[in-house]
């Protein structure tokens, strides 16, 4: 395997993160209640998945290219 597919699926992974991070800034904003504490949803933490996913993924294709 070529580090391109590999290279192509951490693009996919940086759009969706940053698809459910503007998902999180869209629907929740910067909301606190009344004790201080954030209100977030789902779209936060799975815009921190998918950037370590695709950190992951250009990791992973540039090892491919350099032991190769």
């Amino acid at each position: 395997m070529t580090p391109k597919p590999i290279l192509k699926l951490a693009g996919g992974f940086t759009v969706l993160s940053g698809l459910s991070a503007a998902a999180e800034a869209v629907f929740y904003g910067s909301r606190l209640d009344e004790s201080g504490v954030v209100q977030e949803s789902l779209f936060l933490p799975l815009a921190f998945i998918f950037a370590a996913m695709a950190v992951t993924a250009v990791v992973f294709a540039i090892l491919r290219v350099f032991l190769k």
